[in-house]
């Protein structure tokens, strides 16, 4: 898993808006599959797929169709790192995918999750994180750049039962570690887009989320939006 440079320097800022040290709006750039920004950003895609998948199986339980049916969005961190010495915080590259209002799922967003506390257990180091995007605040936040789990934008960790955690959450949080998924909860934690994998991946971030893409590109989105719930939410 790849740590952008100004990881240090964004967790000290800690408050900032993480979509502010990025560079946003920049021209179109062709296409390189042979850069290494490029193949980071399709392995971040493989490796959130093969997350997904695992989550979906349910094989220490199923996520509840009532989180499903409310879900706008769904955020995938694979390998998040928390770091524990001297800076504190977290670190993840993945992606999101969200739907439009007819129920199908928009291209991948590239997604960066930043700072605040991921509430692993004692010793654990890093972990898959598994968001469900529940509210229309955060959705369209995340949209349009960031969005900061606190105040009106809330967060609760999910369970395996049949019950929704917070009718009002605007997340709810899954995490897995030493091979077992389950509720995890944020607090103070930024997703925010990640322009330049998405300006490696695409050639452009502008239009990306329902624009046509090429077909190979189609093929490796296709293959984690067949995981993803079915549901129109």
């Amino acid at each position: 898993m790849k740590l952008k440079k100004n990881l240090p320097t964004a967790l000290l800022l800690g408050g900032l808006t993480f979509a502010t040290l990025t560079t946003s709006n920049a021209e179109d750039v062709a296409i390189d599959r042979t850069s290494k920004a490029f193949k980071e950003a399709e392995a971040t895609l493989t490796r959130a797929t093969d997350v997904y998948r695992q989550i979906s199986e349910g094989k220490h339980g199923k996520v509840p169709q009532s989180i499903l049916d409310k879900t706008r969005c769904v955020a995938v961190f694979p390998e998040t790192v928390t770091i524990s010495a001297g800076l504190g915080g977290t670190h993840g590259d993945g992606v999101g995918f969200c739907k439009t209002a007819t129920g199908t799922w928009e291209n991948p967003m590239f997604l960066n999750l930043i700072g605040g506390s991921i509430g692993l257990q004692a010793g654990v180091k890093s972990a898959d994180m598994v968001l469900f995007i529940t509210g229309d605040k955060a959705k369209e936040a995340l949209k349009r750049g960031s969005f900061k789990v606190g105040g009106e934008l809330s967060a609760v960790a999910g369970s395996f039962d049949r019950t929704l955690p917070s009718p009002h959450a605007e997340v709810v949080a899954y995490s897995r570690s030493q091979g077992l998924f389950m509720g995890a909860s944020l607090e103070g934690v930024n997703v925010s887009r990640d322009d330049s994998d998405e300006r490696a991946f695409y050639g452009t971030r502008e239009t990306t989320l329902t624009a046509k893409i090429p077909e190979d590109l189609e093929r490796e989105v296709n293959k984690l939006r067949e995981v993803l719930p079915p549901h129109v939410g």
